[in-house]
């Protein structure tokens, strides 16, 4: 593989990707251990306690949820705020990826705390309130909100937010190509555009835009103005591999499935552990250790097993746009031209690619091209030698 990168840069970006592994665990860790010392030392009750004194005036119960929840996520983030300052600013500077003087950067963390604690604050509450409304089907509810707000906004959503401005492609060739590969995925796509505003830094190469069957293809300006012809039909040969065969209906399926589980035994486990410690059940503001302990458990556990689904189809789709769009070295352009615009790690260790990764790394999905070719030249290698 030493054929289509930097050694020297890919070596400094897998010593990137490993050490914010290490600190995304470490305060993954603390997390539980925090939650633990917050119930043991009985700070949990002090601040229920506190709170229900200060807020009694009837049905005060959600304001006294929302206002524990925002004091005890702004409480561990205080407390982690040196592993922040590690981990999202030292060694961000570090490997040259922030330019930003450290008065800059925490105006940015501020901003991106409030944020996070009105999201948590948001969130808990909103899980009180169906515990309390729906106590036998509440979960229910929360998987359905999981499903609007984070499969339906994040995977169609985007299209309908995305600016209007797409001008259609003048390419008779890459549009008859595109037809072509979406006729062996079952789709009718329709042509080919591009994406015409500023800042696509953090925007998808292509996107097919539309619903069921008819599709059209959509390009970031990057793609293309910097991609040729095949390894702009290998891309979009990769998106409509997920819709072929309601692949990607059934991986977020599986997404849904997940979060009803996590939310049924998070409810099932920190109710428990709320009774056997004297509280009314999981739905007492201070029971909220047991609830960290129990959801954020059972997610990382749901997300080991999501992520693992989605690299199997993600190297379904690789196998795909390799037989449609082109071979081995349609695959190494497309990741040569991504390492010159962003480096990153040719390989990771097992237990990053595990715990952390949704996409296969490249090594895996280059050997698995390789071995594709392999396997299709071994047949007509025999049929020359007969």
């Amino acid at each position: 593989m030493a054929a289509w990168y930097d050694e020297r840069r890919e070596a400094q970006v897998r010593a990137y990707d490993r050490s914010q592994a290490l600190l995304f665990l470490l305060r993954f860790a603390l997390l539980f251990v925090l939650a633990a010392a917050f119930w043991m030392s009985g700070g949990s009750r002090a601040l229920a306690a506190g709170l229900k004194g200060w807020l009694s005036f009837p049905f005060a119960w959600p304001l006294v949820c929302a206002s524990f929840t925002a004091l005890a996520v702004f409480g561990y983030e205080a407390i982690l705020f040196p592993l922040s300052v590690l981990a999202d600013y030292s060694l961000e500077r570090a490997h040259g990826r922030l330019d930003a003087e450290f008065g800059a950067w925490l105006r940015g963390f501020v901003a991106t705390l409030l944020l996070e604690i009105g999201l948590m604050t948001a969130a808990f509450t909103g899980l009180y309130v169906l515990m309390r409304l729906f106590p036998a089907f509440w979960w229910l509810a929360a998987t359905g909100a999981y499903a609007l707000l984070v499969v339906g906004l994040g995977e169609w959503g985007a299209s309908w937010l995305l600016p209007r401005v797409r001008p259609p492609a003048d390419d008779a060739a890459l549009e008859e190509d595109l037809r072509r590969v979406g006729r062996a995925a079952g789709l009718e796509i329709s042509g080919a555009a591009w994406w015409d505003f500023e800042h696509q830094d953090k925007l998808e190469a292509v996107r097919l835009t539309g619903t069921g069957r008819r599709r059209r293809a959509v390009f970031s300006a990057q793609a293309w103005r910097g991609l040729g012809r095949r390894e702009q039909v290998f891309l979009a040969a990769r998106q409509m591999a997920w819709l072929q065969n309601g692949m990607a209906a059934t991986v977020q399926a599986w997404h849904v499935a997940l979060a009803a589980g996590v939310f049924f035994g998070a409810a099932r486990i920190s109710d428990w552990a709320a009774r056997a410690h004297g509280l009314p059940g999981a739905v007492a503001p201070e029971a909220f250790p047991f609830w960290v302990v129990s959801l954020f458990a059972l997610a990382a556990l749901a997300g080991v097993a999501a992520h693992a689904v989605v690299r199997r189809a993600e190297l379904r789709a690789d196998r795909f746009a390799l037989r449609q769009a082109g071979g081995s070295e349609v695959l190494l352009a497309c990741l040569r031209h991504e390492f010159e615009r962003a480096p990153f790690a040719a390989d990771a260790p097992w237990w990053q690619v595990a715990l952390l990764r949704q996409m296969p790394t490249p090594a895996r999905r280059v050997a698995q091209a390789q071995a594709l070719e392999g396997t299709a030249s071994a047949p007509a290698t025999a049929a020359t030698s007969r």
